[in-house]
């Protein structure tokens, strides 16, 4: 039976002028049937296990470098999408939001996830709720929360109400876009109100006092930064997100995820920080 996860303070300041500080993180190694799973990147190639493997080896220590604690959970057969462990839960302060996937498929990854998250307050998207982690951005100033084909109003109305309820006063902004996955997969903050945009997402709203670089086409994969604490995750090989993390951080790991982005994955999906 997995342990549950240290809870921190119900106190805890998440946006504070400054990016939120991280002591743990939660991982799901994949499983044999990964390949299986959801993707719309299957132009890229069918993956290779030993490679992701190896790739999610690589992102492991990469937190644990940044000093974090990591959970590693068990691989799980039946969810082939399962080890993208942020879609099934919103983590801050003391509280869990438990997600609802939008697809069919991906249901009873949140309940797969249920008894790590059994020293949290639980509150679960309920109804015709649909919602992922990977549609929340918790930024310095506000929270985003993208409307998308996996996060529908309900949901995101589910969320705003339990954040509002643990951190009053917070800004909460509704991010209606088009063109990619989740929120986090096309916009993601680098560094306090500076985020980095992959043009392939078309928002469809503004986003007053906050600077968004745009990426070059090309690199609009890695629109998916990691930071933590006083280091960033970057994805390996695409130059411009190199030159933008180099000014900001003195400590920037840099990652390999061609595996991982065959399977729609990013940096963020991948672990539940707090």
């Amino acid at each position: 039976m997995t342990a549950p996860l240290p809870v921190p303070p119900a106190d805890r300041p998440i946006l504070n002028g400054v990016l939120p500080r991280f002591m743990h993180a939660v991982t799901r190694r994949p499983s044999a049937s990964f390949a299986r799973g959801l993707t719309s990147r299957a132009h890229l190639g069918a993956p290779s296990y030993e490679q992701t493997q190896a790739a999610f080896d690589a992102y492991v220590e990469a937190l644990r470098a940044t000093g974090l604690g990591v959970t590693v959970l068990e691989p799980v057969e039946q969810f082939p999408d399962a080890h993208f462990v942020e879609d099934s839960a919103v983590l801050f302060c003391d509280t869990a939001f438990v997600c609802r996937p939008a697809n069919p498929a991906r249901r009873g990854e949140e309940h797969a996830m249920a008894p790590t998250l059994s020293g949290f307050r639980r509150v679960y998207a309920e109804g015709d709720a649909t919602l992922e982690g990977g549609d929340v951005l918790f930024c310095h100033d506000r929270v985003l929360i993208g409307l998308s084909k996996r996060t529908n109003r309900v949901g995101a109305e589910q969320l705003r109400r339990a954040i509002l309820e643990r951190l009053p006063g917070t800004r909460v902004e509704f991010v209606p876009f088009t063109g990619v996955l989740h929120l986090k997969t096309g916009l993601t903050e680098l560094a306090p109100g500076l985020l980095v945009h992959d043009p392939q997402m078309r928002l469809e709203t503004s986003l007053s006092g906050l600077n968004i670089v745009t990426l070059p086409a090309q690199e609009g994969y890695s629109a998916s930064v990691l930071p933590v604490n006083q280091h960033i995750l970057i994805a390996d090989g695409f130059p411009t997100v190199a030159e933008l993390a180099a000014q900001h951080y003195n400590e920037v790991i840099a990652l390999p995820m061609g595996e991982i982005e065959k399977m729609d994955g990013g940096l963020t999906c991948l672990s539940l920080r707090y």
